[in-house]
Order: C-alpha cells, then structure tokens, then sequence
C-alpha cells in the first residue's frame, strides 16, 4: 500500500490542475479579434522571424508553449527541428503507478492535437520515468499507458514510437517530420 500523498505534494499538483483548468477555460472563453486566428490553426508567425522559422514544428512549438505557458512543462525544439515536450514526473503517475493523471492527461490531449494539425509528424520518443533513479519494468508500463492514451485521442499507432524508459524523472515525447 503506497503512503498518502503529502500535504504540500497535494497542494502542489492541486494548484497545477487549477492553473492547467483555467489556462483551458480562459482558451474556451476567449473572443476572436479580427486578427486572430481561427480556433484549431496555429500562431502566425512572428513578423519579424526568418522564413526558416516558420517550420511546422516551430509553429506547433510556440501554439503548445502558449498552452502551457507557466506550468512545469518544457516545450522545446532541438538543434535538428525536432519538437521535444517533458512532463515532470510527479504531474505524471503516482508513486508505483502506471495510470494517467490529469495533468498530464491535458498535455498529451494537446500533443494529440498537435499531431493531428501536422499529420506528417511523428512521435519517435515516448518514454516515461520510474519511481526511483534505476530503470524498472514500471517505466515501461508508464510509457505504454502514455502511447495508450495519444492513441485514444485519434494517433494512429503507425505515427507512435515504441514505449521507453525515459533517463531523468520527467515523461519525455519528442516530435519530428520525417525527411524533413
């Protein structure tokens, strides 16, 4: 039987859920101004920005980062264009366990619809911590329930990398364009 959660985690992830709830609701209730884009399409770019940084990937860097402006979550784009995205663990699973939380349950639901928005993209890493600093069967079964859950939200299988332990106490995805 595991320990209860202490007081100040509790707290902690609670006020990570009311910030990830109000960041959708703020989303939901906004009102389109005549230049703001349609819902669902990416940012415009920048007008200052090079052409090369209008990348698909970058596009979809900067709509997930406006997501999650605030919270733990690390969007970032590697040196190749790859997109990566880290969770911290502890918003991830409870000790021992291999179910989804909500919190990072609303992120994949993101990445999901990231993924729908450029449908050449790939997720060629999904991998998810254990509990402790040595790798355990757990993180694979982390790893599983995470590619589970892209999957029930319309990625196919085929786009999805193979479940992985992930090195470091964060759920790692990253994202790239195949031959691009």
């Amino acid at each position: 039987m595991n320990p209860p959660p202490t007081s100040f985690a509790r707290r902690r992830e609670l006020a990570w859920l009311l910030c990830a709830a109000a960041a959708g609701i703020a989303g939901c209730a906004s009102v389109a101004t005549p230049s703001a884009p349609p819902p669902g399409s990416p940012p415009p770019a920048p007008a200052d920005a090079p052409p090369a940084a209008a990348t698909p990937l970058a596009i979809e860097r900067r709509w997930l980062q406006q997501w999650f402006d605030g919270t733990p979550v690390r969007i970032e784009q590697d040196a190749d264009g790859a997109l990566t995205v880290a969770v911290p663990r502890e918003f991830c699973f409870d000790a021992g366990r291999s179910a989804v939380k909500p919190a990072l349950a609303a992120v994949l639901d993101k990445v999901a619809e990231s993924l729908r928005r450029v449908a050449q993209a790939k997720l060629v890493l999904v991998a998810a911590p254990p509990d402790g600093d040595a790798a355990s069967p757990l993180a694979l079964q982390r790893a599983a329930a995470v590619r589970r859950h892209l999957m029930t939200r319309g990625v196919l299988a085929s786009r999805i990398a193979a479940p992985a332990a992930a090195e470091g106490a964060a759920v790692r995805l990253r994202v790239d364009l195949p031959g691009g």
